[in-house]
């Protein structure tokens, strides 16, 4: 996945370890960071549940009751508000940057969609829908990669 030549004309590079440029919206919103040297034990935590998505380079990631793993290009992870993330960048560099989107989305919008869902879309277990809070990590499929590609653009 890459990002448009106007992301890298509009966006201010403020520093070289997760550089943040963001995107607002009612409930949500697009956060691309970008990582320009290596680095170790970047704490980050999201208010809000959160899509982050490996767009290039590598990071490896260190969560709370989950053993370290390398988060690359081609995955995405679904955590919960307030989740405390520790990073490492052992590859960042000028040259090949990490990059990563994150876009975080209100709880309370997040409970009207499955509210709406229990609604409109029977589960076949007879079921109702409901958000876990667990973290979720997961290689894009041919749908979420153009989902993703669509938010960048």
């Amino acid at each position: 996945m890459k990002l448009t030549d106007a992301f890298f004309h509009q966006r201010k590079l403020q520093t070289l370890v997760e550089n943040q440029t963001t995107y607002s919206l009612t409930n949500a919103e697009m956060h691309v960071f970008e990582t320009h040297q290596q680095a170790e034990k970047v704490l980050l935590r999201f208010d809000q549940i959160v899509l982050a998505s490996m767009l290039s380079g590598k990071k490896v990631m260190h969560l709370e009751h989950h053993e370290s793993f390398d988060f690359l290009p081609g995955e995405s992870l679904i955590l919960p508000a307030n989740e405390l993330m520790c990073i490492d960048f052992p590859e960042a560099s000028m040259d090949d940057p990490t990059r990563c989107l994150a876009l975080t989305i209100s709880e309370e919008k997040v409970k009207k969609v499955v509210q709406l869902m229990n609604e409109n879309m029977q589960r076949s277990e007879d079921s109702e829908w409901t958000y876990s809070d667990t973290i979720l990590k997961f290689t894009n499929d041919a749908v979420s990669h153009q989902i993703i590609q669509r938010l960048l653009f």
